[in-house]
């Protein structure tokens, strides 16, 4: 039996559990009271992640491979201790040297590195801090990725309605309020421009700005796919599973320099900006409603072609690589 603990359950996370196909072989543990609607064939079980548990208590007999998110989960933790599984932790942190990872090195030396099997992480800056923390059975990069069968490039990128589109929390560490005053700026300019942001609640469309909230994966790929650049402004983002999806779509990028994933998909076909910069986000926005049709569509082709560095497909292959390695 395969169980899988993840918490909120966020759409990626829903599309690659569903693209696993287990059925009866897979459990899905998770705080998110929506997953039964949400995971297809395969059996859900919703838990409180500040409460101890074991795995008697959840009701599950002889569990063998146990993936979970974070090592601050109570309630995947006190089950992966049991040591009834092959614990493989979900981690998307990345190195920064600072001084709560310094203790935390000391903390997971002590309490958690005995409990983890291998590591799951996105790419190498948290493949870095793993090693940092002087983990030596095995560390498998890959973890996150956008649904490419559901994100594609659909609309020729010089005929998408909206210019500009933000997907995401709108919370603080998004920086969104930058994102706003360098739009704001260039329609002082009276330049023919529209922002779309997707995350919030639904507001009727002012100052070219349309807001909406959250829908599946395929509504927001749809959204995707009709605009031109997605813009992720952040001031901390260890990934950002965004960005891979919005380069299936052939989207154009502008990326705070503080997004993981920048590294990977970002290149030729758009821009990185300091996040505490509101005139170099602007300056960019303004190359990117400067390039003509022929550069816009040359970077739209370049964004689907970085795309194809991840995929559903491989997310699965290296999902059952690790259970091979471990078995």
């Amino acid at each position: 039996m395969i169980i899988i603990g993840w918490s909120e359950l966020p759409s990626y996370a829903v599309d690659c559990i569903n693209f696993l196909k287990l059925k009866k072989k897979l459990i899905v543990l998770t705080d998110n009271k929506k997953a039964n609607k949400l995971i297809k064939n395969s059996k859900v079980k919703i838990i409180n992640l500040s409460q101890n548990y074991t795995w008697e208590d959840i009701g599950i007999t002889n569990p063998k491979y146990f993936f979970f998110t974070g090592w601050n989960n109570k309630a995947f933790i006190s089950l992966a201790k049991q040591k009834k599984t092959k614990n493989i932790c979900l981690v998307d942190n990345v190195l920064k040297k600072n001084l709560r990872q310094f203790f935390g090195k000391i903390y997971f030396k002590i309490f958690l590195e005995k409990i983890f099997d291998a590591i799951f992480v996105p790419g190498k800056h948290s493949k870095n801090l793993i090693k940092y923390f002087g983990f030596k059975k095995s560390i498998f990069q890959g973890l996150y990725t956008g649904n490419n069968k559901i994100f594609r490039n659909r609309i020729i990128i010089t005929k998408r309605k909206y210019d500009f589109i933000y997907v995401g929390k709108f919370i603080e560490r998004k920086n969104l309020n930058i994102l706003l005053g360098a739009f704001n700026k260039i329609k002082n300019l009276n330049i023919k421009v529209n922002l779309l942001l997707v995350g919030g609640k639904k507001q009727k469309s002012k100052n070219d700005i349309e807001i909406i909230p959250f829908s599946n994966s395929k509504r927001v790929a749809k959204l995707m796919g009709n605009s031109k650049c997605l813009i992720l402004p952040s001031l901390e983002e260890n990934w950002g599973v965004v960005v891979h999806e919005s380069s299936c779509c052939g989207c154009l990028l502008i990326l705070s320099n503080k997004v993981g994933a920048r590294e990977e998909f970002l290149n030729k076909n758009g821009y990185e900006f300091d996040p505490n910069n509101q005139d170099d986000l602007f300056l960019k926005m303004r190359k990117v409603l400067n390039l003509n049709k022929q550069d816009l569509q040359k970077k739209s082709y370049l964004s689907e072609e970085m795309s194809k560095k991840r995929s559903i497909q491989n997310w699965k292959e290296q999902f059952f690589k690790i259970i091979k390695k471990l078995n």
